[in-house]
């Protein structure tokens, strides 16, 4: 069994590598530069400003704590098959989960320590504590991590099978009362409890229920796949088909009244989950990004750097309909449908610029800010409307 866990691992391995290739590209990585950069130099700026022992700031980290434990799940690997194949050597499951168990703790543990490493300085601002304290926070939420898993895996036995609510309440109850003690009364009182915790859910031997654990492996997995769909299409991913009514409005303006192409662009921009989709959730993410950055020339940059990067997730859509020869009927010229879709690249890039720009207004209000990269983003959209989208498409006719 161990054998077989090693072998999952590594084709687990190779999978989430084939998908990291795809998704921490140039562009992604050059853009996670930036963020970070921005998040660490407007942290950095925010923790001077903050006072010893405010009101709020302990409530504050018990509330971190708890959402930290949170993050990084039990993973089995299980598959479909494995109730039938694998139910003779229900006996060394035991050494599997075992082995699953052990996996998943060092990858939580990581998350953890990483939590917990961004949330010190804002701790060591707002209250006062020695290196033995320091110590003894970081492996209380180390236990409390560990906890959690054993009890994600008394989610997936029998045992636990008519105590799935309580369970899962006990996940979130039992950090937030060990977070609580540790910041609102001593950090030793609460190692003591994560501890005595531990040991006692150490002592329960419970057997694998293989209905839940291949549910769970299985919502695990397709979350890890959604977050990759945001970048690149994930076949495990199989999106929904709904009317979307409040889009009505919507394909009217981006639609070119007597022209087909113009009509197909908009609708396939829109009922795209996958393009409208990552579109809407970057440009959302770059309002709350430019929203929250002070530095001026910062703040500029990466205001260039999220148009640019949503801007160009639109070019997939030019050969979206060239495998369906029903499209190639209309009487309508390769260069009408070059501008058709320009057309729609000019709305759509326009709409976004117009979101990031009004977003840097900030909440301080800077209206310099807000004239500045409004400035920027006309330049900008105009290289890209007029300049280099154009290049990109006579490219991809070219290579069709």
């Amino acid at each position: 069994m161990n054998r077989l866990f090693v072998q999952r691992r590594q084709r687990h391995f190779m999978l989430l590598l084939k998908y990291w290739r795809l998704v921490f590209n140039d562009h992604f990585v050059i853009a996670l530069f930036f963020l970070f950069g921005a998040l660490a130099y407007g942290y950095s700026q925010w923790l001077p400003q903050l006072g010893p022992h405010l009101w709020w700031s302990r409530w504050l980290l018990a509330i971190w704590f708890t959402l930290l434990a949170q993050l990084g799940r039990l993973a089995t690997l299980l598959e479909r098959p494995d109730p039938v194949f694998l139910l003779p050597q229900v006996k060394s499951m035991q050494t599997y989960l075992r082995q699953a168990s052990q996996y998943s703790l060092v990858l939580a543990l990581l998350i953890t320590a990483t939590g917990t490493f961004v949330a010190l300085p804002f701790a060591l601002t707002t209250e006062r504590l020695t290196t033995t304290e320091i110590v003894m926070i970081f492996l209380t939420f180390l236990i409390v991590k560990a906890s959690w898993l054993r009890l994600s895996q008394a989610r997936i036995s029998q045992e636990g099978r008519r105590h799935q609510r309580l369970l899962r309440t006990l996940q979130w109850l039992w950090p937030l009362v060990v977070a609580l003690v540790t910041w609102l009364g001593t950090p030793l009182i609460g190692l003591i409890l994560a501890a005595v915790f531990e040991v006692g859910v150490m002592t329960h031997h419970l057997s694998l229920d293989w209905r839940l654990a291949i549910n769970a492996e299985a919502d695990r997995m397709y979350s890890v796949y959604r977050f990759f769909n945001l970048f690149t299409d994930v076949p495990a991913v199989e999106g929904k088909v709904k009317r979307r009514t409040w889009a009505n409005g919507l394909l009217k303006q981006l639609t070119i009244a007597g022209h087909p192409w113009s009509y197909l662009y908009a609708r396939g921009f829109i009922r795209n989950a996958d393009v409208s989709g990552i579109v809407s959730r970057l440009t959302l993410l770059a309002m709350v990004i430019v929203f929250l950055v002070p530095v001026v020339w910062l703040n500029s940059i990466l205001a260039v750097l999220f148009i640019y990067l949503i801007a160009t997730q639109l070019m997939p859509l030019f050969d979206q309909y060239d495998g369906n020869v029903f499209t190639h009927l209309y009487p309508v010229s390769f260069a009408q449908r070059q501008a058709d879709f320009q057309s729609l690249l000019v709305k759509v890039t326009t709409l976004i610029a117009g979101l990031i720009v009004l977003a840097s207004l900030g909440y301080h209000l800077s209206w310099s800010q807000l004239g500045i990269n409004l400035v920027i983003a006309v330049v900008e959209v105009l290289l890209l409307t007029r300049f280099y989208f154009r290049v990109r498409i006579k490219k991809l006719s070219e290579e069709n």
